[in-house]
């Protein structure tokens, strides 16, 4: 930018304190119409991106939807200079600021929300029910390429507590979404759905967690609706107390999937691939994750009497011979264990579940046909720096009848939290580091740590 911060830092301070009685800016004479860019909370910087003063959650809340309607795509005048430029699409959120969604929200220009730059929290995201107490089931709805930087994505609703039941819905048609270095905590469905194709999905050095409804299957971090994905890639990112699956397939093909560098942590649900096509899925940690496949662990074929042990970790779908052709899998380098926390729960219940550890018929399969390749694996309990604690009496419940309504677990600890209130303070939050005494420490792709870095 080349705005001095020092000054735009005085006029940004003297703007968010007389926002309330400061008369919109008025444009110079100019044939082409030209919407004010001040007067509800906003500060235009000379390049055309736009900084957006935090809500308070009563007289003001929409904050950055507001502005993005009023501002995207759309002539600006630069809150220093008064000169008219084209907003280029990129809206700041202030440092420590909380910034709410109310009601329905589409996102249909391409833009970038990001923390602005400086010391401080970072910004907030909130779902918020309206004054009737209705709040939308979607956080945001996406029908452009859209890009989240450092922000903390909150869906827990901000009067009641409740959870939200998605964050991002994706309508749109090949529509790109990117979050990097963002913390994203409760969500009941899903945290991203596409009820679209083409769509292409970045997850990068961000954590998510605590996403769950009861023991159902939901929980999910990516599901496709069976629509399909272009590319799906989730790279150095901390996944942790997830109920349902990392990446939901329901019959669709994901042309690109990639998980690299990452740490799941106490999550429901293996890893389930359909429709092989490229996939790579390597130098990741998994921690207690796939306990939920439990309830059909031991079957009788009562023709046969032969015992069916459904202990599969890998779980990769059978391939069709037309797919087989397309189908590129590599799984390497990834680290999978238990706690022996885990462990005794899957001794003690050990006819309703079965430690997750082989690869699916479909693999083996794919890895006969030179088309999966399975190497340099290893399983090593790791101790944690700095780890978020396992609620396993929620667990034990699920073993002890798999057939139980979901209501059983209403009451049951699951989510986890730092401090008990509500939000995330930097530096104190579980960071999941381990020592490089650990083989785990050398056992990448490049010789380096697996698993999330932070």
């Amino acid at each position: 930018m080349k705005t001095k911060l020092i000054f735009a830092s005085l006029l940004m301070a003297a703007l968010f304190l007389t926002s309330s009685c400061k008369k919109p800016v008025v444009p110079p004479e100019d044939p082409v119409p030209v919407i004010p860019s001040s007067g509800f909370g906003t500060y235009v910087f000379d390049d055309g991106s736009v900084l957006i003063e935090s809500d308070n959650g009563y007289d003001t809340v929409n904050g950055i939807k507001n502005a993005i309607d009023t501002f995207a795509d759309s002539l600006v005048v630069v809150s220093e200079t008064n000169d008219t430029i084209n907003c280029n699409n990129v809206f700041y959120l202030q440092k420590g600021g909380h910034y709410y969604s109310e009601g329905l929200w589409v996102i249909s220009n391409n833009v970038t929300i990001k923390s602005y730059e400086g010391e401080g929290e970072m910004p907030s995201l909130q779902i918020i029910a309206d004054e009737t107490g209705a709040s939308n089931s979607d956080m945001i709805r996406i029908e452009a390429n859209v890009v989240v930087d450092g922000v903390y994505i909150l869906g827990q609703e901000a009067m009641t507590g409740s959870h939200q039941q998605r964050i991002f819905r994706i309508d749109g048609k090949d529509c790109r979404l990117t979050l990097n270095n963002c913390f994203a905590d409760y969500c009941r469905n899903f945290f991203i759905r596409m009820d679209n194709t083409g769509s292409k999905v970045y997850l990068k050095n961000s954590t998510f967690r605590n996403m769950k409804y009861n023991c159902s299957s939901n929980g999910r971090l990516i599901d496709t609706r069976g629509n399909g994905a272009d590319t799906v890639v989730i790279d150095n990112c901390l996944v942790y107390n997830n109920l349902g699956l990392i990446t939901r397939y329901d019959g669709s093909v994901i042309n690109y999937l990639r998980w690299s560098n990452s740490t799941f942590y106490n999550c429901g649900s293996v890893p389930e691939f359909q429709h092989p096509a490229k996939i790579v899925v390597e130098n990741n940690v998994f921690a207690n994750v796939g306990w939920r496949n439990a309830g059909t662990a031991i079957e009788i074929d009562p023709e046969t009497g032969v015992e069916d042990r459904d202990d599969v970790f890998w779980d990769i779908e059978m391939p069709a011979e037309s797919e087989l052709a397309n189908a590129d899998v590599t799984i390497r380098n990834n680290n999978v264990y238990n706690t022996s926390e885990m462990k005794a729960l899957y001794a003690k219940y050990n006819t309703t579940a079965l430690e997750p550890t082989e690869i699916s018929e479909g693999g083996k399969y794919l890895q006969s046909a030179g088309r999966l390749k399975f190497e340099n694996n290893i399983s090593e309990v790791l101790t944690f720096d700095n780890p978020a604690p396992i609620y396993y009496d929620f667990i034990e419940l699920y073993f002890s009848n798999t057939s139980a309504p979901d209501d059983t677990y209403t009451d049951v600890p699951w989510f986890v939290d730092e401090d008990g209130k509500t939000g995330i303070e930097a530096g104190k939050v579980f960071t999941f580091g381990y020592a490089s005494s650990f083989k785990s420490a050398t056992a990448s792709t490049t010789g380096g740590k697996i698993g999330v870095q932070f």
